[in-house]
């Protein structure tokens, strides 16, 4: 039997057993064989050695994430050996075990997926693998039973505006997408549009110069006239690509998955949930939430930290230069 009929049959067999008796939301040999081919794409010769990829990111719809997630750490495990068999197969190497690990893109329907693979470092890939167990030990029960008891989890935010290169999208799933991606590029929303969040509308004292008088003073005198407060943003400018982001008031969380973060950075060093800004009424401010690698501010690493236009902001691999707008 060849590496990708066995691995059918075991990821076959987890849904079979699963308590609820899952069924696959979409081929997981389409997967596989995706996983094979992005690993072909970015393999390396280094010192001599062919080097594959040892990160391996399988985008899904925030449906299939929630009936998948009780047996994520089954399924991942599998996908990563069949990586490896590949691999020793054609006799490639890798930095260390191969990690996959699957994350939401709320722009994908049910059924459908997309595979990435990065070639990182070991140190890197540690870290992330720590990262990963952790994220799955505290979210193990969620999903499965929930998803089909009709209580599903909150709708996930609007997607920030990354290039996702089509190609990398399983093939029968591109009816997900735009239409019209000509150059092989999703198009991109209207710069800011995934970070705007609606300040509410907030009511002042009004303080009348004829003030009435008599009984009805005081109820006059406390009625509120509806003041609109204006916009409060910043900005943040990627210096290696110029990208601009929008973050508006009072806060927005900057990490990897689309689901779980308002400001999305391509970076395989960057956490889910990497780090906040928030607005406390007079200043911004950033907080690391935790995040494997750190946040820096102008190379100094912080927890929390107040921000100040032009420093700048490291999450990952990735400057940030934050500016008041």
């Amino acid at each position: 039997m060849s590496i990708i009929s066995e691995f059918e049959d075991r990821v076959a067999g987890l849904f079979e057993t699963a308590p609820q008796g899952y069924v696959e939301p979409f081929s997981f040999k389409k997967l596989a064989k995706r996983a094979a081919k992005e690993m072909e794409n970015e393999t390396y010769e280094i010192d001599g050695i062919d080097t594959a990829p040892a990160l391996y990111t399988v985008l899904v719809s925030t449906a299939d994430d929630t009936l998948m997630r009780p047996i994520y750490s089954a399924i991942t495990e599998e996908v990563s050996t069949f990586v490896a068999q590949q691999a020793n197969k054609k006799g490639y190497v890798f930095v260390g075990k191969p990690l996959v690990r699957f994350m939401v893109d709320p722009k994908l329907k049910s059924g459908k997926f997309a595979v990435f693979a990065e070639n990182i470092d070991n140190p890197t890939l540690a870290r992330l693998r720590k990262e990963e167990r952790a994220f799955l030990a505290g979210n193990a029960g969620v999903g499965g039973a929930a998803a089909q008891s009709g209580v599903l989890a909150a709708p996930a935010p609007a997607p920030s505006p990354n290039l996702i290169p089509l190609n990398n999208y399983e093939e029968d799933g591109l009816d997900a997408l735009d239409d019209g991606a000509d150059d092989g590029l999703l198009p991109l929303p209207p710069l800011g549009d995934a970070f705007s969040r609606e300040i509410p509308q907030t009511q002042r004292r009004s303080d009348p110069v004829d003030a009435p008088v008599g009984r009805h003073a005081a109820h006059a005198a406390r009625t509120p006239e509806p003041v609109v407060e204006a916009e409060v943003s910043s900005l943040l400018i990627d210096r290696q690509t110029g990208r601009t982001y929008k973050v508006t008031a009072p806060s927005a969380v900057i990490g990897r998955e689309c689901s779980q973060a308002d400001v999305v950075l391509a970076d395989p060093n960057i956490s889910r949930r990497h780090a906040e800004i928030k607005f406390d009424g007079r200043f911004w401010h950033i907080v690391d939430l935790r995040s494997t690698n750190g946040t820096l501010v102008n190379d100094i690493d912080i927890d929390e930290c107040i921000l100040h236009s032009g420093d700048l902001i490291t999450v990952g691999l990735t400057n940030l230069e934050f500016r008041e707008n």
